[in-house]
């Protein structure tokens, strides 16, 4: 009896589960019937970890918007493992329900998804052909920028992907101009920061350097001026020797000091400005050109003294650079000034400020042409020997070594190389004394000059080597002096000849301006026309 009793009790027990387990899925199967939220996977007993959860499938992939309700208790195997049969078809039917309502949509969702995908790589590669600089700097492009942008533009095409995920259950925002205009929009903004990182770096060292020419100007010419000074000045130094030392260096710190570095610190608000002030400034620097004549004087003056006058000044003054260190600061700072301007102009010409690239390209050429011209007059002043005034030569516009042989040496040709200034009004031939190393420059010894307005060039002077040239002196005082010169390469004989030839015209041209001015102004307004 007591059996029997038992074994309807569990039979009622057993249908009410199976009754439980129906409702459940039922109303799971029921868009928008409320639910519980439990675990679709019962705990494990014995404190054993369950297995790895699953993560939830994206919308509107999820098939159900809540987990079922599986009824969990104490029963015999086989009413479990009834139980979990007929749970898992319940389960099912619900599932295949939903999927079957969610399809079309699924399908539509992926080919999206694949257009899109092929939209984005389109994008990215007119978009890296569009960033590339276009014209001179187009070789200036680092590949460390090219890998910035493309690593920029992968991020933000992801970022939006993953956001329109994130925010929409049923589609992909596409990605469309506003992908492109932020990626450029950010790559010209990295070029500007990096544009005012040189315009600060310029500023800078400027001021380093105003202050490095006030050690020189208030710091050794004020005591070498100072006649109370305990430190007196060596009687080789006195009567303008000591002036020679230091050049027109005072000019320039009191031009730096007061008008260009100051010229330069507004240039770090109106960047603009920075192109327009060297061009206007242009015949400023060339007191540069001035001080690196003097400096080989400079130099020679300045090593006989360093380790004793100089050195005793130094310690006065507390200075941790010798004199030497700091007179060559004005030659190293004119050759600085081009290779900041071109960082400059690289990135304004990447941030896309077209209306300032122009200004830019002519400081840069002035920043060319000046450091030239202040680097053959260092030369020109190792010139040893030069009975004239250098500076009534005109500007020079040529020099450097050449295999020269004097005519009169007929055809046997044993050259010899020299070092050619050729000037405006001259052309000087010297030997070189010396050889150029890190901390010494050879001198140049006078051989001979011919003036431009006494001289003749023949172009074709040995049918055998096409690269020799003669150039002869039509001085009756010299009828002897020429030289056969044959230069390193035919680009350079080139050169050379067409520098000479054009000196020689303008030379033909003012003797017709002064023998017959009246037909000279009309044979030039014949040209203009």
């Amino acid at each position: 009896m007591g059996n029997k009793q038992a074994s309807q009790s569990q039979s009622g027990e057993e249908e009410d589960r199976m009754t439980a387990i129906t409702a459940a899925a039922s109303t799971a199967a029921v868009p928008g019937t409320p639910q519980a939220t439990t675990s679709n996977y019962p705990p494990q007993e014995n404190g054993e970890e369950g297995e790895e959860e699953l993560p939830p499938l994206p919308p509107p992939m999820k098939p159900i918007t809540e987990p079922i309700l599986v009824a969990s208790g104490s029963a015999s195997s086989s009413a479990e493992e009834s139980q979990g049969k007929r749970s898992s078809s319940l389960s099912l039917k619900a599932l295949e329900g939903a999927t079957s309502a969610g399809l079309a949509e699924i399908e539509q969702i992926v080919k999206e998804r694949m257009e899109q995908h092929t939209e984005n790589q389109e994008r990215n590669s007119l978009l890296n052909r569009e960033l590339k600089p276009v014209g001179e700097s187009a070789t200036s492009v680092c590949d460390e920028e090219d890998s910035n942008i493309t690593a920029t533009f992968e991020s933000a095409v992801g970022g939006t992907l993953e956001s329109s995920v994130d925010k929409d259950d049923g589609g992909v925002a596409m990605a469309g101009s506003s992908t492109t205009d932020g990626i450029s929009a950010s790559s010209e903004q990295t070029a500007i920061q990096r544009r005012e990182y040189v315009i600060r770096e310029l500023v800078d060292t400027e001021r380093d350097y105003v202050h490095d020419l006030r050690e020189v100007v208030e710091g050794y010419m004020a005591l070498m001026k100072d006649s109370d000074c305990e430190i007196p000045m060596p009687e080789d130094l006195r009567g303008g020797k000591d002036k020679m030392v230091f050049g027109n260096v005072e000019a320039i710190y009191d031009w730096h000091r007061d008008f260009f570095l100051k010229a330069l610190e507004k240039c770090t608000e109106h960047p603009e400005e920075l192109g327009p002030l060297f061009k206007r400034y242009e015949r400023k620097l060339y007191m540069y050109v001035v001080y690196c004549q003097n400096k080989p004087v400079s130099e020679y003056i300045v090593s006989e003294y360093i380790d004793t006058y100089f050195e005793e000044l130094r310690q006065k003054l507390g200075h941790k650079l010798q004199l030497c260190d700091l007179l060559i600061k004005p030659v190293q700072r004119i050759m600085k000034y081009q290779l900041l301007l071109r960082d400059i102009y690289k990135y304004t010409e990447r941030a896309k400020l077209h209306n300032e690239t122009e200004s830019l390209r002519q400081a840069m050429q002035v920043m060319q042409v000046v450091p030239k011209a202040a680097n053959d007059m260092m030369d020109v002043g190792r010139l040893q020997g030069f009975d004239g005034k250098i500076t009534a030569q005109g500007n020079l516009l040529l020099h450097g070594p050449l295999v020269c042989c004097e005519e009169s040496a007929g055809s046997n040709f044993k050259g010899k190389e020299l070092q050619v200034f050729l000037f405006e009004q001259n052309i000087i031939f010297s030997e070189a004394v010396g050889k150029k190393t890190q901390f010494t420059n050879p001198v140049y010894i006078h051989k001979a000059h011919i003036q431009a307005n006494k001289m003749s060039l023949d172009e074709h002077v040995d049918e055998g080597d096409p690269c020799k040239f003669a150039i002869r002196s039509t001085d009756p005082r010299k009828p002897n002096l020429g030289y056969i010169c044959q230069p390193s390469s035919k680009e350079n004989r080139d050169e050379w000849v067409s520098t000479i030839r054009s000196i020689l015209q303008k030379q033909k041209d003012f003797l017709k301006a002064i023998q017959s001015p009246i037909a000279y102004q009309k044979g030039e307004l014949t040209k203009e026309l």
